[in-house]
This record gives C-alpha cells, sequence and structure tokens, in this order.
C-alpha cells in the first residue's frame, strides 16, 4: 500500500504507513491482553500451501505477552517515524522502506506466535533478513555494509545451532509442532538435553547479544535508521529470550540446577562487560546499543535465578523471579526505545553521532534533552521509573537464592548481587557522561549552532515512551496480573500454588509487597506523595520567606578564565578513570578479536589446508563423496 502511495507522494506514504502500523498494532496490544488476562491458549490452523503447508499460530500467556510488548512498543515509534522519515530520508526509497518496515513488525509477532519449529525458522530468518536490510539501507557507507557481513555472519551461525535443535526434537517426536515438542524431554537422555541446552543457548543467545557473540549488535544498531534501532534493540533481541524461555521451560524440563547457574553466570558477565564497554564509548548510538547488552544481562540474571528455584521444585519463587525477568524486559523495550528516538533526534539535526563534538544541546533542543534526560533515569534505575521497579526485583530474586540449601548456590547470590550493584553504578556513569557532554555546557563545534528543535510528531512519539516509563515507575502494580498469568503459564504454576503467589505478590494501591521474610517492600506511588509533599513545602517556604531575605545575582564562578569551549571536560576525560581501571577492556573489538574470534579463524584456515587434498577435481571421487553422504543420511534416519 505504501510502495503504491508513493507514487503520488512520498510524505503521504509516510503517514499512510505509520497511521495502518499503528492500526494493526493496536489491536494486536488489546488482543494480547485479553489473551493475559483469560490465560488461554489458541491455536490457529491454516492452509496457505507452499512453503508453509499448514500455517500454525499458537497464542498462550507467553507468547501473548511478547506480542504486547512488541505492540507498545511499535505504536510510539511509528508516531516518531512520521517525521524522523521526512527529515531524513524524503530523498531514499520509501516505499520500500516502509514496506520492509511492516514485514520487520509482521515477522516478530510471527516468531512469538509460531507454533511448528519449521515455520519458526523461516519467519526468524525473514526476520534477520529484513532486519539486515535496514542496516545496509545506506548501501554507499562501508561502515553499513561491514555491520550488515559481521550481522548475518552471526545470526546464521546461531540459526545453524537452532536449525540442529529443530533437527533433534523431530527426531524424537516425529514432528516439527510445538505441541509435540512437549514430549520429547521424557523421550531423550539427559547428555542429549545438555547439548540441546547448550545449543539454545548458544542459537538465541546470538540474537540476544550475550557475551561473547554480542560483536554484531554494536555495529548493526548504529548503522540502521534510529526508528529501527528502536525497535532491534527494544524487541527484536528480546525474541532471543522468548525462545531462551519456550525451550527450556517448556520442551526441556526438568533440567539441573547447574544450568540455572550456568545462565546466571552468562548474564552477570553480560552485563558487567555490556557497561564496561559502553563506558570508553563516545558514539551515542554505540553506547545504547553496548547497554542494551548490559540490559540482556540483567534480564537472563532473573532467568537463571528462576531456573534455579525451579531446579528446587520452588515454583512460587521461581514465577516470581520470570515477573523479574518478564518485567525488566518490557521496561527496557520503553526506555531504550525512548533513547534510541532521542538519540535520531540529534543526528538528526547535528549529522553527528560523535558526543565529543556536540555540547550545549539543552539551549537549542530542551524538548529532547528533558526526554533524553527522563530514558537516562530510566535506565540508570533511579526511583519512580520503571527501571528501578524490575531491577529492584532482579536484586531480591538473586538475594532470596541464598535461602536454598546447597552452599555453592548460597556463595553466588551474595556476588552476583554485588556485581549488579556495580553494573549499575556504571551505568550512572556512562549516562552521565552521554547526557552531560551532549546537553551541557558549550557547544564544542560548529554543528551544534543554529541547530533547531525536531518536529512534533517525533517528540509526541518520544513523549508517550517518557510516560509510560513513568507511570509504569509510579503504578507498576497496573501491569503485575499480566506478568504474574505469563510467569505462571511458562513455571506450570498449579492452582494450588496460586494463592501462595498472591501472598508473596500483594498488589493494590499503595505498595507493591513482595511478602513473607524472603522479599522487602516498597511504593513507588508512596515515594511520589512524599517527594510532592516535600516539593510543595519548599516552595512555599521559600515564597513566604524566600523574599524577605537580600538577594544578589551573580554569574557562576570559572576559576578566573573566560568559558571556552576547548577548556571543558570532555565524555572521554570523564570517562578517563574507567578507561585506566579497564584498560584490558575497553578496546572491547581487540579484546575479542584477539582472543577468541582470530584464534577460531586461524584454526579453520589451519584445518582446510589440512583437508584441502580431498578436493582432487576426480568426478568419481566426488560421486563416492555424495554416496558416503546417502549412506550416512540413512543409518541417521534408521536410527
Amino acid at each position: 500500500m505504501a510502495s503504491l502511495i508513493c507514487i503520488k507522494s512520498k510524505s503521504l506514504s509516510i503517514v499512510a504507513s505509520n497511521i495502518f502500523a499503528i492500526i494493526a498494532s493496536t489491536l494486536s496490544l488489546i488482543s494480547s491482553v485479553f489473551s493475559l488476562i483469560n490465560q488461554h491458549s489458541y491455536t490457529l490452523d491454516y492452509l496457505v500451501g507452499f512453503p508453509f503447508g499448514k500455517l500454525e499460530l499458537t497464542i498462550d500467556p507467553l507468547s501473548a505477552f511478547f506480542v504486547f510488548m512488541i505492540s507498545l512498543l511499535v505504536i510510539p515509534v511509528s508516531i516518531y517515524s512520521i517525521g524522523y522519515l521526512k527529515s531524513e530520508y524524503l530523498e531514499k526509497n520509501i516505499g520500500l522502506l516502509c514496506t520492509l518496515y511492516h514485514l520487520f513488525i509482521l515477522s516478530m509477532l510471527f516468531v512469538v506466535l509460531s507454533g511448528n519449529g519449521f515455520q519458526f525458522l523461516i519467519f526468524w530468518e525473514l526476520m534477520t533478513l529484513i532486519s539486515f536490510a535496514f542496516v545496509i539501507f545506506d548501501i554507499k557507507s562501508t561502515e553499513s555494509k561491514n555491520a550488515g557481513f559481521i550481522y548475518l555472519l552471526m545470526t546464521h551461525i546461531g540459526s545453524a545451532f537452532l536449525l540442529l535443535s529443530f533437527l533433534i526434537f523431530g527426531k524424537y517426536t516425529g514432528s516439527f509442532s510445538f505441541s509435540s515438542f512437549h514430549e520429547a524431554s521424557n523421550l531423550m537422555p539427559v547428555s542429549l538435553k545438555t547439548v540441546l541446552f547448550l545449543c539454545v543457548l548458544f542459537g538465541f543467545g546470538t540474537k540476544a547479544g550475550i557475551v561473547p557473540l554480542h560483536i554484531w549488535l554494536p555495529q548493526a544498531h548504529p548503522a540502521a535508521p534510529s526508528h529501527i534501532s528502536a525497535l532491534m534493540s527494544g524487541v527484536m533481541i528480546k525474541t532471543g529470550i522468548y525462545g531462551i524461555l519456550r525451550f527450556v521451560f517448556d520442551f526441556l524440563s526438568p533440567f539441573p540446577s547447574w544450568w540455572g547457574v550456568f545462565v546466571v553466570f552468562i548474564g552477570i558477565t553480560t552485563a558487567v562487560l555490556g557497561i564496561i564497554f559502553a563506558s570508553s564509548e563516545i558514539d551515542i548510538k554505540r553506547i545504547l546499543a553496548y547497554s542494551s547488552i548490559e540490559n540482556i544481562g540483567v534480564i537472563l540474571l532473573s532467568v537463571g535465578a528462576s531456573m534455579i528455584f525451579y531446579s528446587f521444585d520452588q515454583t512460587v519463587l521461581a514465577t516470581i523471579a520470570l515477573v523479574a525477568s518478564l518485567f525488566h524486559s518490557l521496561n527496557h523495550s520503553l526506555f531504550k526505545g525512548l533513547l534510541f528516538t532521542c538519540a535520531g533526534s540529534i543526528v538528526s539535526r547535528t549529522h553527528t553521532r560523535n558526543i565529543e563534538k556536540l555540547g550545549g544541546l539543552i539551549k537549542f533542543m530542551p524538548k529532547t534533552a528533558f526526554l533524553f534526560l527522563i530514558g537516562s533515569l530510566a535506565i540508570c534505575a533511579f526511583p519512580l521509573f520503571n527501571g528501578f521497579i524490575s531491577e529492584w526485583l532482579t536484586f531480591q530474586t538473586l538475594l532470596t537464592l541464598y535461602e536454598l540449601k546447597p552452599g555453592f548456590i548460597k556463595l553466588i547470590a551474595p556476588v552476583v548481587a554485588s556485581l549488579l550493584g556495580f553494573t549499575s553504578a556504571i551505568c550512572a556513569a556512562v549516562f552521565v557522561k552521554t547526557f552531560s557532554g551532549i546537553f551541557l555546557g558549550i557547544p564544542r563545534t560548529h554543528q551544534v549552532h543554529h541547530v533547531k528543535e525536531v518536529s512534533y510528531s517525533m517528540n509526541l512519539g518520544s513523549g508517550i515512551l517518557t510516560l509510560l516509563c513513568f507511570l509504569i515507575g509510579v503504578i507498576p502494580f497496573m501491569l503485575f496480573p499480566l506478568l504474574k498469568n505469563a510467569a505462571s503459564f511458562i513455571v506450570g504454576l498449579d492452582s494450588s500454588s496460586n494463592g501462595n503467589l498472591q501472598n508473596l505478590l500483594t498488589v493494590n494501591s499503595r505498595f507493591i509487597l513482595l511478602g513473607n521474610n524472603n522479599f522487602a517492600s516498597i511504593s513507588p506511588l508512596a515515594i511520589l506523595i512524599v517527594l510532592i509533599a516535600g516539593f510543595f513545602f519548599i516552595y512555599s517556604f521559600s515564597k513566604i520567606y524566600g523574599s524577605k531575605l537580600p538577594v544578589r545575582k551573580e554569574e557562576t564562578w570559572s576559576c578566573g578564565v573566560t568559558p571556552k569551549a576547548e577548556f571543558q571536560h570532555t565524555p572521554t576525560g570523564f570517562s578517563q578513570p574507567l578507561k585506566v581501571i579497564f584498560s584490558e577492556l575497553h578496546t572491547p573489538e581487540s579484546f575479542y578479536h584477539n582472543y577468541i574470534y582470530l584464534p577460531i579463524v586461524n584454526g579453520l584456515i589451519s584445518f582446510s589446508h589440512k583437508i584441502k587434498p580431498l578436493q582432487s577435481g576426480v568426478l568419481q571421487i566426488y560421486l563416492l563423496y555424495i554416496f558416503l553422504a546417502l549412506i550416512l543420511s540413512l543409518a541417521w534416519i534408521k536410527l
């Protein structure tokens, strides 16, 4: 439709395309909420022919939650896109861009709704290829082409592991339907289940961006258009989290506790290294991309804790841990979508992603500065914003691991919680550097002068995300029933335990109470009321008594030196102590290139030279290879 409208007017094409996206996303948002409230599972079969055959779509509380998250982010991003595309891409092929945008959203929805392994891989590949097209959309840019190559390479390596997993499941069940995969766990030996777990973690972890499989993410996200970066970072990488939850809890349970410990280790490693990498960056979109890696690590911490609780039959605690994981997934999609849209506004006006070349933008783009500040507070888990609640729940679940009997779990619980606190502190430093480097002080280059605020639709889209970050931070209990239903479904919490869960997750209009002796309680709404009352008291006191005091206005003391841009602390200078402390890690590409990927590449090259004699050039030898491959395939099928 957008392509047809584009023939007459590109502006009309942009508006029509995004309005259709908003309408469709609103409808899917409503349907996902109904599914979560009713806790029903529906399977829809459509005979569509080649290549799908019978299309199986299943919506249950877990997939409904991810549909909810995708749809909720698409609505404000589509509003933002109207102004963004008009200002940045009006000279490009708008029809193609709008068509790919809709297909990208549809592919993500089909990934989480697929009820068949074969179809899942098709939609997974479609999602990858469309996002790859966005990464290389600026085809003249060498940076975009290199980022696209690495993205395609890494995600297809992950897809190969997923394909192997599906083939093994299909062999044991005789079907690729997810409904039959439930039975596979009881048919497989424990060793094979462990291999499948590692394959699933590697395959989906590549898309999620876990360390050390993350190298595509900080290159692909900056190369894509900013509204696509918001969707890629906000929801696309969460399809990896969906895959891990679906396979581990739904298809591979029961499982040993060390699986959960391993996921916790992966999570804390990803969180710590991701934010350390972000601390040395000066590219605004790369900073946000690395912080997405950190937040994936935080999400995996709760997933791993839930797996540990589940392996010890603590289903209520496992459900609460999953609530924390799903909640942080949703919160991250909102505040990261907000930050990427604000980054797009900044780049749109200044034409640079280098924060060293900015400064003083708060005078020229005050609305964008305010919106970016709220996003920074939310991602730093500042109270009254959504990131605080989900990270607080994550801390609670990690500390509760200490009450389990095994000694090694008692040891890792406080250590991991302490490292998470360290990660939060580094995150605060990173976004203080980022915000101050962009918006405060004096403009450091000519690119900031004569900059104007972005269009109304761009600020409106970012503003809706800002409002959601604040509302969820103040009244998070509105979402807890939906989160609880999704988590209860995937853990398999029975109705008899639901009362215990309700006691632990007691929610009303004043408090979020995580009760008993295991959890603490907090009331964001009460905190807001106290702050408003305190502000009103201070304001009234200053009005009544402040006017009676003598006031003298002077300029801020600048050490006797005339303020100049070159005298300011730069973002690099601000983060210099962190770069010194983490000197071995502040160049992550070199670290992983030298110590992980380069040895693998050299090993593959050496192996290729050794097997080179097999390529003899003799036709009879190649026919023998084909014959042997057929024999092995028949033997595999027979087994």
